[in-house]
């Protein structure tokens, strides 16, 4: 908010006529000789320093502040109210032309309420809002020009009966003079006919004032709006929780058309379900209360899907010229996903290590156990049926040493390094040929259905990603095996994705991940699948596969039941 030059020059001058220096007043403010120059437009955060060097200057003593004030009001550059005094305007009508013409041209954003309680009595209050500097001087040199103005008329001055003056607020009644006699308002009239222009030109003066100062704050306001409209993150003023207004990334983001669309609504209603109880006792606080910095909460799309987002503590605006509050969130979807990526990929980092351990401790000793087995087993066989016993229990513990063979296998994959170069890979070849791959059986047991668009090639590599799908198309196969259901569904989809790349989506009707489950189906050794069937690899080893082609595999349940797995890659 920058202030008129007009103001630091009546400042200046009613301080030198009461006998301050004006080198004295801004020695503390920086550089004197710009702070000389009062042709130039302050700040308000520089017009309230100046103010607080005036208190400085006046030991901080109301009575020599308000006397700064009273010297104003017969400065040069107050020569509008002194020509407006000349007018036949009366004295309750000047100090209305203050309050609705005069204040708002020079500040404003102050909120001003001015109101005649009597015949004689004016209470005046007035405040200073947030974000702006608070400052005591402006309305203790405020009172001073209220006691002063009478004087213009050739009245007693006014008198300051109540005074409530603190940082950000003023709440002081004034006494006014009685009003002129007779031969006093004659000799008025008089003047007024002598200078029959004045009245015309104190208005002129003003007209010209409050456009200059109106069209400055439209000016202010749509730079302002203009920065807030550019930033990539979600902007939005909300009164009480009602939204008065949203940046264009809010309403890209939340996935709205209009611009107003969500103007005039809660803001609970663009928050999650589950967020929505934190959000409103965040909105409850008071703005100077101190809170954490960044907070991070999930905020709703039109389609209901939440959004992550980092959150600001709120700060106090002025908005449609009454207090308003301003948030400013971040979007970290894709930090969230990437911090889930980094996440798998220690874990996996971690198994890999322990995996290539495993595997090279187990497979020596797997491979005499294994040994040993089946020489014993050849030379009971060779003892006839006496050694049957003991044969079925080697048979047994063969099992049992295949099924181990198998887990070291897997973990040899955790922990392999494959070093084939990777190149433009057809999705739908993949997919058909792993389809081929699961024997015609498949098609028999489920109704197989391919939903395929046309992809772009990708990045990959076809023995990987035919890995990948044997596995996921193979897991919905036992998860229907295992269903009631008569009609199973195995549903294969290749999709396009807004960024360029490709999809695919192995979807099944079968028994579904439990929700307690679905955070840890990708967790090496953690399988749904019933005691000594899964190993619980097969999924961890998929998405390690699947990372390491720089694509990502999700899940997500299907309504009304089973799962969908989903691969995204990226364009070859």
């Amino acid at each position: 908010m920058r202030v008129s030059c007009r103001v630091s020059k009546q400042i200046f001058e009613a301080a030198e006529a009461t006998g301050i220096n004006r080198n004295d007043l801004v020695r503390d403010l920086g550089d004197a000789v710009a702070w000389s120059n009062t042709t130039n437009d302050l700040e308000w955060s520089e017009l309230a320093a100046l103010f607080d060097a005036l208190e400085r200057e006046c030991r901080g003593e109301p009575a020599r502040i308000r006397a700064v004030g009273r010297a104003l009001v017969h400065a040069p550059t107050w020569r509008f109210i002194q020509r407006l005094a000349r007018t036949l305007l009366p004295l309750r009508r000047i100090y209305q032309a203050g309050a609705e013409w005069i204040t708002p041209a020079q500040f404003p954003h102050l909120v001003l309420d001015q109101r005649f309680v009597s015949a004689r009595e004016l209470r005046i209050r007035a405040s200073i809002p947030e974000p702006y500097a608070p400052t005591r001087a402006l309305f203790f040199f405020f009172e001073g020009v209220l006691e002063e103005v009478p004087r213009l008329l050739g009245l007693p001055r006014a008198r300051l009966v109540e005074s409530d003056v603190k940082a950000r607020t003023m709440d002081s009644l004034v006494e006014l003079p009685k009003a002129a006699s007779f031969p006093e308002r004659l000799a008025r009239q008089t003047r007024s006919l002598l200078f029959p222009t004045d009245l015309v030109d104190v208005f002129d003066d003003q007209r010209r004032e409050l456009t200059s100062g109106l069209a400055a704050l439209q000016t202010e306001s749509l730079e302002v709006k203009s920065l807030f409209e550019g930033l990539p993150d979600l902007v939005i003023v909300h009164r009480a929780g009602t939204i008065l207004w949203k940046n264009g990334t809010c309403t890209k983001v939340l996935g709205y058309e209009g611009h107003d669309d969500l103007v005039g609504r809660s803001l609970l209603d663009v928050v999650a379900p589950t967020s929505r109880a934190f959000v409103a006792s965040r909105m409850a606080i008071p703005v100077d209360t101190p809170v954490p910095e960044l907070v991070e909460t999930l905020l709703l799309t039109r389609d209901g899907h939440p959004i992550p987002v980092e959150v600001a503590p709120s700060r106090e605006v002025i908005f449609g010229g009454a207090p308003a509050r301003l948030v400013v969130a971040r979007d970290i979807t894709e930090r969230t996903r990437m911090q889930h990526r980094l996440a798998i990929a220690d874990r996996m980092a971690a198994i890999g290590l322990l995996a290539a351990g495993v595997a090279h401790e187990v497979n020596n000793p797997l491979g005499y156990v294994l040994n040993n087995i089946e020489i014993a087993n050849r030379e009971l066989l060779a003892l006839g049926d006496a050694t049957r016993k003991s044969r079925e229990a080697l048979s047994v513990a063969l099992e049992g040493v295949e099924r181990i063979r198998t887990i070291v296998q897997e973990l040899v994959k955790l922990s392999r390094v494959d070093e084939r170069s990777l190149g433009p890979v057809d999705l739908q070849d993949v997919v058909e040929s792993t389809l081929a791959l699961t024997g015609p059986d498949l098609a028999t047991r489920t109704n197989l259905v391919r939903d395929y668009e046309h992809v772009p090639l990708v990045r990959g590599s076809a023995a990987r990603l035919g890995q990948v799908l044997l596995n996921l198309i193979m897991n919905a196969d036992d998860a229907m095996a295992r269903s009631p259901h008569e009609e199973n569904e195995l549903r294969v989809v290749l999709r396009r994705t807004p960024s360029g790349g490709a999809k695919i989506e192995i979807s099944d009707t079968g028994v579904g991940v439990p929700p307690e489950h679905s955070t840890r189906i990708f967790e090496p050794f953690f399988t749904t699948k019933p005691t000594g069937q899964g190993t619980g690899l097969g999924l961890a080893v998929s998405q390690m596969l699947v990372a390491e082609l720089g694509g990502e595999l999700t899940f997500s349940p299907r309504a009304p039941r089973g799962s969908t797995f989903c691969i995204e890659l990226s364009a070859a």
